[in-house]
């Protein structure tokens, strides 16, 4: 008798989504129909996007123009995402750091991207510093308040447990707050890449030459609307394929090691 592994199978369904197939395939028929009765110019057919892709493919232009965008988002990101983690060691060590942090916070939130835009326009210039700087304004408060909260929320008879095993500051952050805040920062890096990603493509359009922002507007001026579509699936892919094989990933291994943590650490007999 042959045996089926359980987690297969979920792997399985994860990956197919049926019911989601079904909805893309209705949503396909539907803008096929839009399409012929607008015309291509307003909302280019299901083909001719794939056909897009098809060329972008063939061109290397996918790979030009999404690494581009990444290397942007990845440097914003990356940076926004240490100071984020900076703000946290601060708050878990001094408390009056965390009203600190909440104003900084507050304020960063009620910025408006397009304020972040224009000011690294007359800053950097029509250079990659200019989406990297917006996208680290943007993405900083989301994974900052994420880790605050993170610390907020630690155990405190772990911290107690800490005090009384004499850890000092840095070694108390790197055994118990870190591991306690994970699951916090992976659901802010989570949030905050999606945002990083929409952020440098806008970001894009108003002063580089490279970059998925850059083709998009490009191909609007040039009226290749097609173009603008197989840029935006691009967009959504990147999202899907970090969601599915990082965040998830991580999120998983996450939760393994917290659990190994607290079982072989804390959960010590007495």
């Amino acid at each position: 008798m042959t045996n089926v592994s359980p987690g297969r199978g979920r792997r399985w369904s994860d990956l197919l989504h049926l019911p989601t197939l079904l909805v893309l395939l209705a949503v396909g028929l539907v803008w096929e129909a839009l399409s012929r009765r607008y015309g291509a110019y307003i909302l280019p057919s299901p083909v001719s996007v794939l056909a897009g892709i098809g060329g972008i493919l063939r061109s290397g232009d996918l790979w030009r123009h999404t690494g581009a965008s990444l290397y942007r988002i990845l440097i914003g990101f990356g940076s926004a995402l240490t100071l984020a983690l900076f703000m946290g060691f601060l708050t878990s060590l001094w408390r009056p750091a965390r009203t600190v942090v909440h104003d900084v916070v507050t304020i960063l939130n009620s910025t408006s991207v397009f304020v972040w835009i224009v000011v690294s326009l007359i800053w950097f210039g029509l250079t990659d510093l200019a989406p990297m700087f917006t996208t680290f304004m943007i993405t900083l408060p989301v994974l900052a308040a994420n880790i605050v909260e993170g610390v907020e929320n630690v155990d405190r008879r772990l911290l107690e447990m800490g005090q009384v095993y004499r850890l000092s500051g840095p070694e108390r952050f790197r055994a118990i707050i870190i591991p306690s805040t994970l699951p916090y920062l992976v659901a802010g890096m989570k949030v905050g890449f999606g945002l990083a990603l929409k952020v440098s493509v806008v970001a894009e359009i108003f002063g580089v030459t490279s970059g998925i922002g850059y083709i998009m507007n490009y191909s609007r001026e040039i009226l290749a609307t097609q173009m603008v579509f197989v840029w935006a699936l691009v967009m959504i892919g990147i999202m899907l394929v970090t969601d599915k094989l990082i965040f998830e990933g991580i999120s998983r291994r996450v939760m393994r090691w917290q659990y190994s943590l607290k079982s072989s650490r804390w959960a010590r007999p007495t």
